[in-house]
């Protein structure tokens, strides 16, 4: 594939001087260190449905540290309410926890730290007077998310039949989408943000009953305001926080009923453009994310979050675009493959530590469904089975990111190595057809490097450049920047 090469031993000395000043670069003396102040990415990928071990080394292979899925509580609950039961025992014979045992050890069999989302209801476990939908409940019952969370929390807790321990939990998903949950607004007024409160205080509770170290995710908020259909998460979340005000957030009066209670707030930033791509005023594409952070930011400070960490976390746990192929309607590989770095890039520069890819493999296609209606967001191309799927160019992207901007005074670039490992790394820039070392840095233990090469080079919006890690090369970050442009992010 063309993917590895060797890296020279070391930079310095007369001839590399020479070799720079041809191309117009200045020498830099010795390795560069990282920044000792860098903070880490992790990556993950959600939605890894397969259970099979060849996808969790699929999702290895690709650079991933999590792995994600949901735990459907309509499926795995009795799909009536028995007379007479245990929900919060997971040995309850009603339960099903067959399919989730294995994902779950499997995941860590590969190395890979678990997120179990639970997400949906049974429709006994519903409020509203006729539920149909188990994926998309309406008005959840609290009090049974907890006994459902508490059961499987006890189940993966490292202490039961030699199940392996699950530390992040993940209470339900995009609560402000009628696709996940109801109802969104009643006399036209939302109320999705009230009812949520209730659930996930509820939920955190629950799971930090089994073992305070866990840690419980807000469900991840989808990007964009469509009323009546969803509540944009900007504004889902000043409801859900108790605050007011968009460029100076402020809490509100009261108390918010005592808080809100999670450890890391989530968001689904798809964009309908590039990395740097920004909504309306009530929307959270990725270039939105400061507005985002500072709204966090006031709500810990006006203690209405009432988490594990001072400063609450934003994680990423789905983003992706459309591949073309498969997809006509979907991004131009090439430019996927330059924006997955740059969206990696950006969401770290917002206080972005967790970013995860959705998802592992395409959608199988739907011969009576347009193209647009079905997910090509894979990292891998889908092959007959999990064992014949192929990478996508754009997954060395997610594996090995790597960005290089001009600036004034120089060329600064970053990334991280694909294991996350320390050690070093060599940057290199294009002259015609060969490649030559400018700069060397040294990743942190996190794997994370930056530097800066006091250069001309790219200037003029021509060449690329790229990191060599133990032999393994990035992609290619080309000196021309892609202009955004309007792009559904699903074809």
């Amino acid at each position: 594939m063309g993917l590895f090469v060797k890296a020279p031993a070391r930079l310095g000395g007369l001839c590399v001087a020479v070799a720079l000043a041809a191309i117009g670069l200045q020498p830099i003396a010795g390795p560069q260190p990282a920044d000792a102040a860098m903070r880490p990415l992790k990556t993950g990928v959600s939605y890894v449905y397969d259970n099979e071990p060849a996808a969790f080394e699929q999702v290895v292979a690709a650079g991933a540290q999590l792995a994600l899925t949901p735990v459907r509580w309509g499926q795995i609950a009795p799909k009536h309410e028995p007379g007479s039961w245990d929900p919060e025992n997971p040995s309850d014979p009603h339960y099903d926890w067959e399919q989730l045992d294995v994902w779950v050890t499997n995941a860590v069999h590969a190395g890979l730290t678990p997120i179990l989302q639970l997400r949906g209801a049974p429709l006994w476990a519903q409020h509203c007077p006729e539920p149909t939908q188990t994926d998309a409940p309406c008005k959840p019952d609290p009090a049974a998310l907890a006994q459902f969370a508490t059961a499987a929390a006890r189940r993966y807790s490292g202490h039961f039949e030699g199940l392996p321990r699950v530390r992040y939990w993940q209470g339900l998903n995009e609560p402000n989408l009628s696709l996940f949950f109801n109802p969104q607004y009643e006399n036209g007024k939302p109320v999705s943000p009230y009812l949520y409160r209730e659930l996930i205080n509820s939920f955190y509770f629950a799971v930090k009953a089994v073992d305070r170290s866990n840690i419980v995710l807000a469900a991840g908020l989808g990007p964009i305001a469509v009323p009546p259909l969803t509540i944009g998460p900007m504004r889902f979340a000043r409801l859900l926080l108790c605050m007011a005000g968009s460029r100076h957030p402020h809490p509100t009066k009261g108390n918010c009923g005592g808080g809100v209670h999670f450890d890391v707030f989530d968001i689904h930033p798809y964009t309908t453009g590039s990395p740097t791509h920004q909504g309306h005023a009530n929307d959270v594409e990725l270039g939105d994310l400061p507005k985002l952070q500072r709204l966090l930011a006031a709500a810990d400070r006006a203690g209405r979050i009432k988490g594990r960490f001072r400063h609450t976390p934003l994680w990423i746990t789905e983003f992706g675009w459309d591949s073309r192929p498969p997809d006509p309607g979907g991004l131009p590989m090439r430019i996927e493959t330059r924006w997955t770095a740059e969206a990696l890039y950006r969401a770290w520069s917002a206080g972005v530590n967790h970013f995860f890819w959705y998802s592992l493999r395409d959608f199988p296609p739907e011969p009576n469904l347009p193209f647009s209606e079905t997910l090509q967001t894979g990292l891998y191309f889908r092959g007959a089975t999990v064992e014949q799927d192929q990478p996508k160019e754009l997954m060395y992207a997610f594996r090995f990111p790597f960005v290089a901007y001009p600036r004034r005074r120089g060329l600064f670039v970053w990334g991280r190595t694909p294991g996350s490992s320390p050690g070093r790394v060599a940057i290199q820039v294009q002259r015609g057809k060969r490649w030559r070392d400018v700069l060397a840095v040294r990743a942190d233990r996190h794997g994370m490097f930056a530097g800066f090469a006091r250069t001309g080079y790219g200037r003029h919006r021509r060449g690329a450049a790229r990191a060599v890690y133990r032999g393994e090369r990035s992609k290619a970050f080309s000196m021309r920047p892609v202009p955004d442009f309007y792009q559904p992010p699903f074809g």
